[in-house]
């Protein structure tokens, strides 16, 4: 039963890394000088969206992939991503850390100047955690 929904969640996981590669192959940086209309700015709104979807789904599938292994549930975000990354699960506990971050911060408007930052670090950290997700993936099937 616990197997089962541990590979529903990292299915669903899959399938929310193929929208964010998706929104990442069609990328072209923000240009803070340029005037944007709604339909213009709705691939930012996508990215991001999909940035912060994505990060919040690989948090959940630790927490579940944590209780999996371990039987337990650690009290913060740290502990989990430190024990999972002692254990060989993931390789950067920060990354992660750093990932969640701004995925909080996202969600605050900001002057086009801070925003074209943020979105340079959204693609940044996607491909690292996509990179990361294919080692997760790797050790969960060995």
């Amino acid at each position: 039963m616990q197997r089962e929904l541990l590979w529903k969640s990292f299915e669903d996981l899959k399938k929310a890394q193929k929208l964010l590669e998706s929104s990442l192959k069609t990328y072209k940086p923000y240009e803070p000088s340029k005037e944007y209309g709604p339909e213009e700015l709705e691939q930012y709104d996508a990215l991001s969206f999909r940035f912060s979807k994505f990060v919040e789904l690989c948090l959940n599938f630790f927490t579940l992939l944590e209780i999996y292994l371990f039987g337990e549930k650690s009290e913060t975000l740290r502990d989990r991503l430190l024990r999972l990354e002692r254990g060989g699960y993931i390789k950067d506990h920060e990354l992660w850390i750093k990932a969640r971050l701004l995925r909080n911060k996202l969600i605050h408007p900001y002057l086009p100047e801070e925003l074209a930052e943020l979105l340079d670090f959204v693609v940044k950290y996607s491909r690292e955690l996509l990179e990361e997700l294919k080692h997760v993936e790797a050790r969960i099937k060995a």
